[in-house]
């Protein structure tokens, strides 16, 4: 009967354990990065290009936006940012070129770093393929084709035809050539810059999002939306062609991976975001990271040949605000990650409590009345350490998975518990004595 009363001790014992582990906080922690210098890197994709303009700008026509994704870790951090990116920017530009834009001329972009550097973002590589010429180019008149653009002076029905090629070997995207040969060399050169510049810095490559979706997010029917709507301009329109679509998401998917090995390569963060806006891609308007393509009037857009006046609105084929916010957060969960110190606080441990076990004393002779000196705690030894360990780490594990439930509710769980073992260590005191 004594080891029966055992088990409501046993059950308040687990009560008090569950309590103690929900309790765990943290073992790591970012630190206060109020004022610590970042310094961000990079092209129209760091601008946010058709965003609205920041007050102050590298040079005039940078077209950089106080609400990119830059501005926006800053913001979240406390950082003191020094936001070098510019539209229009290739990797010379950040490395050794000054560019021309605009009429003005932005600075190397690289010149804004030194030894006491914390954090740099970097978002470049897209204009040295020649993103936009691209986006430009296929531009198709019916889902069917003709596009725009041409490489030999013929018509084509896409840009696919044009730049996937057979070889004996099968066929060859030359865009993802392109990105090898020179893509890939170029960037690391400008992190060896980079890391050289600013040898104490946290440095993070971020990539490009999806401009076009995988197979599993196009629609059966295509992802083509003409430029026209009735006597108008469609908003957001994306006049891809299938073949098309499948190219650009292709040559992405090469870029990325690409990027991700050049900058594990030299030792820095790669950031990617395509995965995770495959879904929210310009195919998808009404959730969307990416604007699509929209006609203007305006005397601000960006002229388009056969168009007399007018020509694309800003932000064409760029990350909307949502696309920013996005980005920003993808970032932000990096600097946490490189940031993040040990707690120098230690992680409390489960103390092991003592069991009651049998009374190695002679069964006393039965009595009208409990002896007045008898009591749950007599006679108990240590718990081996293998009880009390699975409770904690299970409870570790749904931590890991859940995240940490509130003190309140903590508390709550621990004090139903340890009622029942208090009620079941009565109840069987009762039948033991009765």
């Amino acid at each position: 009967m004594r080891r029966l009363l055992s088990t409501g001790a046993v059950l308040a014992v687990l009560a008090v354990s569950a309590m103690a582990a929900i309790a765990v906080p943290a073992s790591a922690a970012v630190p206060d990065l109020t004022g610590r210098s970042y310094v961000s890197l990079g092209d129209s994709y760091a601008a946010a290009w058709g965003l609205p303009l920041a007050a102050t700008q590298p040079a005039a026509g940078c077209d950089q936006s106080d609400e990119n994704y830059p501005h926006l870790v800053a913001d979240e951090f406390g950082l003191d940012l020094d936001d070098r990116s510019c539209g229009g920017a290739v990797i010379a530009n950040v490395v050794d070129t000054p560019q021309s834009v605009g009429g003005a001329t932005a600075p190397v972009q690289s010149d804004a770093l030194d030894a006491d550097t914390d954090l740099v973002t970097l978002t470049i590589g897209g204009n040295d393929l020649g993103f936009w010429q691209l986006g430009q180019m296929c531009i198709a008149a019916t889902a069917g084709g003709p596009v725009a653009g041409s490489l030999d002076g013929n018509v084509h029905a896409s840009c696919a035809e044009q730049f996937v090629v057979n070889t004996p070997a099968g066929p060859v995207n030359t865009l993802e050539t392109q990105i090898d040969q020179t893509v890939a060399p170029a960037l690391s050169a400008a992190l060896a810059d980079i890391g050289a510049r600013a040898p104490h810095a946290k440095v993070i490559v971020v990539g490009y999002p999806a401009l076009a979706p995988d197979a599993a997010h196009t629609p059966s029917d295509g992802c083509y939306t003409s430029l026209l709507q009735g006597l108008g301009f469609r908003a957001n329109a994306y006049p891809y062609t299938n073949a098309d679509v499948e190219l650009l998401y292709a040559t992405q998917v090469h870029l990325d991976d690409t990027m991700a090995e050049v900058t594990a390569a030299s030792g820095a963060t790669y950031v990617s975001l395509l995965a995770d806006s495959v879904a929210h891609t310009p195919c998808n308007p009404t959730d969307a990271y990416v604007n699509g393509i929209t006609l203007s009037l305006a005397p601000d857009s960006v002229p388009v040949s056969g168009l007399p006046v007018g020509g694309i609105k800003k932000g064409a084929i760029h990350p909307n605000a949502a696309g920013a916010a996005f980005t920003s957060t993808k970032v932000s969960d990096a600097v946490r990650a490189l940031f993040a110190e040990p707690d120098p606080t230690p992680t409390p441990t489960i103390t092991p409590t003592p069991t009651p076990t049998d009374d190695p004393s002679p069964t006393p002779t039965a009595s009208p009345s409990p002896s007045p000196t008898e009591s749950p705690s007599a006679g108990v030894s240590p718990v081996p350490s293998a009880s009390a360990t699975p409770v904690a780490a299970a409870t570790a594990g749904a931590l890991a998975t859940t995240g940490t439930p509130s003190v309140a509710g903590a508390i709550g769980i621990g004090a139903a518990l340890l009622l029942v073992g208090v009620a079941v260590t009565l109840l069987l005191r009762r039948r033991v004595h009765s």
